[in-house]
């Protein structure tokens, strides 16, 4: 498989992502979802996908957040970064998307339908609490750092896991056929994130709907009635039978 760029530039990558979500989160109060939505839209996500350098390892997390928020014409004051003594579940999140991102050479759009962020950070949630719970009553900050660097490492290797498997169950899907929504958004010539922005139906909802995480024929009315209308079809059009 051919990744965009080196090995050796992916922790720095990786940890520009974690500081970018743990910095949307924590301190420009933007939730994981929206501030990767904006990611995506802004086309700073194909130019990470594609290795770009002043992107991956040009900019801090901070920076990554302004570049994105600028290049969506959103308004924004800014803030002084919180500063904490242990790294944050959404800096373990981006840190894990930009990891599978390099490791399959796919784009964070298809990445996040598979693998959305709440998803990710509640599962290192999980992981961290097992790690510290482990530890004896009495024990030294030096133990629990260790026992966090240990979660941490679990949480790489869980996500890299469930990636496989949700992977896997997406091709088995693609074989049995595309959802109706997928095929009249193709039909209709746009991606993703252009039916989302149309429609104005959340990018993530979309994604689980073309992946049937989610079964559209019980979707809310209205999202129904504006996906159909942005496609330009009958609401049946793009049920399930």
């Amino acid at each position: 498989m051919m990744h965009a760029y080196n090995k050796v530039l992916l922790d720095k990558a990786a940890d520009s992502m974690g500081r970018l979500l743990d910095f949307s989160v924590h301190s420009l109060r933007i939730g994981p979802d929206a501030i990767l939505n904006l990611f995506i839209a802004s086309g700073v996500s194909s130019l990470f996908e594609r290795g770009d350098i002043g992107i991956i390892c040009g900019m801090s997390g901070i920076e990554l957040a302004y570049e994105i928020l600028e290049r969506s014409g959103m308004a924004y004051a800014r803030t002084n970064p919180r500063l904490t003594a242990a790294l944050s579940p959404e800096y373990w999140c981006g840190f894990a998307m930009a990891n599978l991102q390099w490791e399959h050479a796919g784009s964070f759009d298809e990445l996040i339908s598979l693998m959305p962020p709440d998803d990710l950070i509640e599962e290192y949630k999980k992981i961290r609490a097992d790690a510290l719970n482990k530890l004896p009553w009495d024990a030294d900050e030096q133990a629990r750092q260790a026992a966090l660097r240990e979660a941490s490492s679990d949480f790489m290797l869980a996500a890299s896991a469930l990636y496989e498997v949700r992977s896997d169950a997406s091709r088995r899907a693609a074989v049995s056929g595309e959802t109706n929504l997928k095929k009249m958004r193709i039909k209709n010539g746009l991606s993703q994130s252009d039916l989302a922005k149309t429609s104005g139906v959340p990018l993530r909802t979309i994604q689980q709907y073309e992946q049937r995480q989610k079964d559209i024929n019980h979707a809310r009315a209205e999202y129904i009635v504006m996906l159909s209308s942005a496609l330009n079809c009958d609401p049946r059009h793009i049920l399930e039978n």
